[in-house]
């Protein structure tokens, strides 16, 4: 893995939030003037897209007992990384609400530039930690895109909103319904001076 990879997913946290002004800032300054129509498709599409990565996420961390045992059920059982698969979803939807394609194309090459590295140095934690366990969920869960067909375990754990506010989701997910409602207030902003809501329903 070259170093460069590795900087950027040492320091992913820092670089969410300087995207994340980013994004904001490119938002608030639409690069396509597209039709009201056109634009609100976008916003419903793409706000519809995070809400469900986000929903991912809470529903992930219900099942994540950090340092105490491989998660293996809910999500878990369909995909390896059902956190990083909700953060790709809530990342995509909110670029594709802007209409802004050079935007969601730079969100998608940041993800795989810096997520790709943090998974697979997570995954040999996982492998030392757990061992043939690990490898047995390894072979039979994918790393990202969903199985349709749920793994086969013998630990049987069930979801806990307790887990989830102990992996403190809520602050995501309060971020996620903040940027939602900034999104909507933009396009109000900026459509709705000159075409009111109930015309472009209608």
């Amino acid at each position: 893995m070259s170093k460069t990879r590795y900087l950027l997913a040492r320091h992913r946290v820092f670089l969410s939030w300087i995207f994340g002004l980013v994004f904001i800032y490119l938002a608030s300054r639409p690069a396509y003037q597209v039709p009201s129509r056109t634009a609100l498709l976008y916003l419903v599409i793409g706000l519809e897209i995070a809400m469900l990565g986000e929903g991912l996420r809470v529903w992930a961390s219900g099942y994540l007992y950090k340092d105490e045992s491989l998660a293996v059920n809910g999500p878990f059982s369909y995909t390896r990384n059902p956190l990083y698969l909700g953060s790709f979803l809530v990342g995509f939807g909110f670029c594709f609400a802007t209409g802004q394609p050079l935007l969601l194309i730079a969100f998608m090459l940041l993800f795989v530039l810096v997520f790709t590295h943090t998974i697979r140095s997570e995954e040999n934690i996982l492998q030392e930690k757990f061992g043939a366990e690990f490898a047995n969920y390894k072979q039979a869960v994918p790393i990202f895109v969903p199985s349709p067909k749920g793994y086969a375990s013998n630990v049987l754990n069930e979801f806990s909103w307790q887990q989830v506010k102990q992996n403190k989701e809520y602050q995501a997910a309060s971020g996620v319904i903040l940027l939602a409602a900034y999104m909507i207030i933009r396009f109000l902003f900026v459509y709705n001076a000159a075409t009111p809501v109930k015309n472009i329903l209608n």
